[in-house]
């Protein structure tokens, strides 16, 4: 995980050398390892810790060149020796070992394709100075930031918006749009960042320019759903043989190589089957096994799952590192943690992940993996009822609304039937809304002024038009939503403070393609989910781990209200009394101080929308920015 910055101005020479340096010390909480490279129209620039300099992460050489190709990556590439034989067989041989001397040798053979054949966490940019043409990309899911700009004919890439925000022709006005849509979570608006003049480039996406034009871009991956149709005849023992192999490269390629891996082991369903399926594929290649890190919940708290993690670790003879979460308040240090943050940090567990990153690193590794992408990929929400109401599907609807706890016509009539209706209804009538809504303290005449419920509109459009109906809408919003690779850009971030690199196996292009082509049966039926995930752990953990369970475990919700809700020395009720985006207009102060007092007092209401409005508000503070 480094720091890049390149600078393009094809019109003239690249700023000098107090610039860059200026440029550069926004990056220092990404680097204190550095390397410059100097062309006459280009300047890129890295910065990276000397762990990271270590085989199996981003490698020694800062700055590659490549003949007449310069490259500045923040990069962990996987399957390697895939890419290698791919190599080969193109005719193109690598100057270097590292991700950076990977990157060029793949450009050389495929141009702007190479990003079909790249596999990782990544961020690069590539100037090809020979045909005067700059291209910067972002991996799939978006787990390494990069930024742009373009000022007086300039092109300027980083890994920060503060970065980008320190050259000198960067203003730092404010962009309201987007901090409105930060603030109400809303589907829209990848490419916006707080300030007006900088954009983020997207997950899986390729941005160009030649210096005779603008930039340009294009989506070079999309999660595609077919509803396991072109599966159909593939049985289920198969696939989870085929999921089990495809998780266990997954998880040996992200070991690390030189250390122990670390594992942030829940007692849900993700983790567990990757330290079952992790631990089975590194015996047989006689590697250590993955070392488990774990929260502790009181008795009676809905995120204790200490007996079910019991039972995983006695079944692998280990011996988890214990955290307890009593010990981690949700608001500790959160004015200080806005003011180092980058830009608005959505993640509502700050503190949980520096308790879980802090043992990481105590216990000696340099790689922690973890379970996201479980949820998005193997479970979908009882949308899916909706689905079968709409295609007609009475019986397995009615099977199913009972599976899952239904109760009655009435209740099936409610909360299915009508909805469906009436969604129908609007569209015929030309009235409809979107179905995800902004919390009610945000402005009305904001939100009509900046067209937010029309944006948001358009985005819901746009995930229900790649087919699978809503529980495939529900699939791709889990992946696409532009707050997360706003969190997980930020957690990358994070995890640089203690040195550990943070990996999600489930995330693997090559597993969540196949696992979004499964059937959405698999994911969810017959009054449980995870079907096929849970499958593929047989024999490689306890069953009673594996089976069905009545209710959700490792619930957070409960220690997210508590400590939420209990707001030490009125930091929350403070930043709301003088908020500044109600100065700014973006939220209306009196409704947004109700429904915090209603959260407050009573636990209702979304506490998910407060807290990223605190957030904001502590980000805007720490910078003195009063928008008007």
């Amino acid at each position: 995980m480094s720091g890049i910055v390149a600078i393009v101005e094809p019109r003239h020479e690249a700023i000098g050398d107090a610039s860059t340096a200026r440029m550069l010390a926004a990056l220092s909480d990404r680097g204190d390892n550095s390397e410059v490279v100097r062309r006459h129209d280009a300047v890129l620039a890295v910065v990276r810790f000397e762990w990271e300099m270590a085989d199996g992460f981003s490698g020694q050489a800062l700055v590659v060149t490549d003949g007449e190709i310069t490259v500045a990556a923040d990069a962990t590439l996987y399957y390697r020796d895939d890419l290698l034989r791919a190599l080969t067989d193109a005719g193109v041989r690598p100057v270097g070992t590292t991700p950076a001397h990977l990157i060029a040798a793949a450009y050389r053979a495929w141009g702007d394709e190479c990003t079909s054949k790249l596999e990782g966490d990544f961020a690069f940019v590539i100037r090809d100075h020979a045909r005067r043409r700059t291209i910067a990309v972002r991996d799939f899911m978006g787990r390494r930031p990069l930024y742009y700009a373009e000022l007086d004919g300039a092109l300027i890439i980083a890994s920060t918006v503060s970065a980008i925000v320190a050259h000198p022709n960067c203003p730092n006005d404010l962009d309201m749009l987007a901090l409105g849509e930060i603030v109400g979570v809303s589907l829209a608006g990848h490419s916006r960042t707080p300030y007006a003049a900088v954009s983020s480039l997207p997950p899986a996406t390729l941005l160009v320019r030649e210096d005779h034009g603008g930039a340009r871009q294009h989506t070079y991956w999309q999660p595609r759903l077919d509803d396991g149709g072109s599966r159909d005849s593939e049985s289920f023992d198969s696939a989870s043989e085929q999921l089990r192999a495809l998780l266990a490269a997954a998880i040996t390629q992200r070991c690390s190589r030189s250390s122990a891996t670390a594992i942030w082991l829940s007692g849900g369903y993700d983790s567990p089957v990757m330290i079952g399926v992790g631990n089975w594929a590194l015996d047989q290649l006689g590697s250590q096994r993955l070392h488990p890190i774990s929260f502790s919940h009181p008795v009676g708290d809905p995120g204790r799952e200490d007996e079910l993690i019991d039972e995983i670790a006695d079944f692998w003879n280990a011996r988890p590192t214990w955290l307890s979460i009593e010990d981690v308040p949700l608001l500790r240090d959160a004015t200080a943690h806005a003011a180092r943050s980058d830009v608005p940090f959505q993640h509502a567990f700050e503190n949980w992940l520096r308790a879980l990153l802090g043992a990481t690193q105590q216990s000696g590794a340099q790689v922690a993996l973890y379970g996201d992408g479980g949820d998005q990929l193997f479970a979908v929400s009882t949308v899916f009822l909706k689905d079968l109401f709409a295609g007609l599907r009475w019986r397995e609807l009615r099977r199913e609304w009972r599976a899952f706890g239904g109760s009655g016509l009435r209740e099936l009539w409610r909360s299915v039937a009508r909805p469906v209706l009436e969604e129908g209804a609007q569209a015929l009538r030309g009235e409809a809304a979107p179905s995800i809504r902004f919390p009610e303290w945000m402005s009305a005449e904001f939100m009509r002024r900046h067209g937010l419920e029309r944006r948001q509109l358009e985005a819901e459009a746009s995930l229900a038009s790649g087919g699978a109906g809503r529980a495939g809408a529900e699939t791709r919003r889990s992946l696409e939503n532009p707050t997360i690779p706003r969190v997980l850009a930020g957690l990358s971030t994070l995890s640089l403070e203690y040195a550990v690199d943070l990996r999600a196996p489930l995330l693997d292009r090559r597993l969540v393609e196949f696992a979004l082509q499964r059937p959405r049966a698999e994911r969810a039926s017959a009054g449980t989910v995870k079907h096929l995930l849970r499958r593929t752990a047989n024999g490689l953990l306890p069953p009673t781990v594996l089976a069905p369970r009545k209710h959700k475990t490792g619930v957070l919700t409960g220690y997210f209200s508590r400590t939420f809700r209990s707001d030490p020395e009125g930091i929350v009720s403070n930043a709301f009394e003088h908020s500044v985006l109600a100065a700014a207009g973006i939220v209306n102060a009196a409704a947004l101080q109700q429904a915090w007092r209603q959260y407050k007092s009573h636990g209702t209401g979304s506490g998910g929308h407060l807290f990223v409005a605190f957030q904001t508000e502590l980000w805007l503070r720490a910078r003195d920015l009063v928008a008007g």
